[in-house]
């Protein structure tokens, strides 16, 4: 699905992405984690088609994003939904409004009335949406990500912000619909609970570089307490 070496990205002659090597497969929930400024949201960005790069290889879903023709990127962004930081929609439309235009927009052959039962938004569907709170506004933001039955869904930090019960109420569909669907979920979260307990993979992400990508089991077989023991062993305090 993506395989990524060698990555490099600059910001006015600033070092962000020093030679990142990364790879995805179908179907996996790989986490990246890393302090602020690691370089994270430029490497999503980039695999978004949202952003380019100075160096390296970026193959998404078989295709070189150095060498893509209009046509091709707008496939490959087709193919891909993200739910990012801050989640602003339309104020003034009622959630199940919302649904409805984005269903036009992505072309979706999914029944609007199956998301409202899958993600169980009958109570909140006519609500509009700055009204609902901040775990809501999260439940509707990953239906409508996944009206488009993408191949991949980019996350940063679904949970942030959410009380216990929330957090896995959200889990719970992410890892539903990907099981059903096949697709691949790329999320980065500061929750290292949620990386242990739902995640394929880990990519720590420091300075510009993938530290590590492998399984959660495989680091807590290297004598690791927990994800949060590893990734404080390992990540320079800010």
């Amino acid at each position: 699905m993506i395989k990524v070496k060698n990555l490099h990205k600059s910001y006015h002659g600033k070092p962000v992405l020093k030679g990142l090597d990364f790879q995805a497969n179908k179907g996996e929930i790989i986490g990246v984690i890393g302090k602020n400024g690691a370089g994270k949201s430029t490497f999503l960005e980039i695999i978004m088609t949202l952003k380019s790069y100075d160096e390296g290889e970026v193959n998404v879903f078989g295709h070189d994003l150095k060498h893509l023709t209009e046509q091709k990127q707008q496939a490959i962004r087709s193919n891909i939904s993200a739910v990012l930081q801050p989640t602003e929609f339309y104020k003034n439309l009622k959630v199940v409004e919302l649904l409805r235009l984005f269903k036009a927009y992505y072309q979706s052959d999914l029944k609007i009335e199956q998301i409202i039962e899958d993600f169980k938004l009958e109570s909140h569907k006519k609500t509009y949406f700055e009204k609902l709170s901040g775990g809501w506004k999260q439940k509707v933001s990953l239906a409508i990500a996944f009206l488009s039955n993408p191949k991949l869904i980019i996350l940063d930090e679904p949970t942030t912000g959410l009380d216990p019960h929330m957090r896995n109420t959200l889990w719970s569909y992410i890892a539903k619909y990907n099981r059903k669907t096949g697709g691949t979920v790329i999320l980065t979260t500061h929750y290292m609970d949620e990386i242990e307990m739902y995640c394929d993979k880990v990519c720590l992400i420091n300075d510009g570089k993938a530290e590590v990508l492998t399984t959660p089991e495989n680091i807590l077989a290297r004598g690791y307490s927990s994800i949060n023991n590893f990734y404080l062993q390992n990540v320079e305090a800010i």
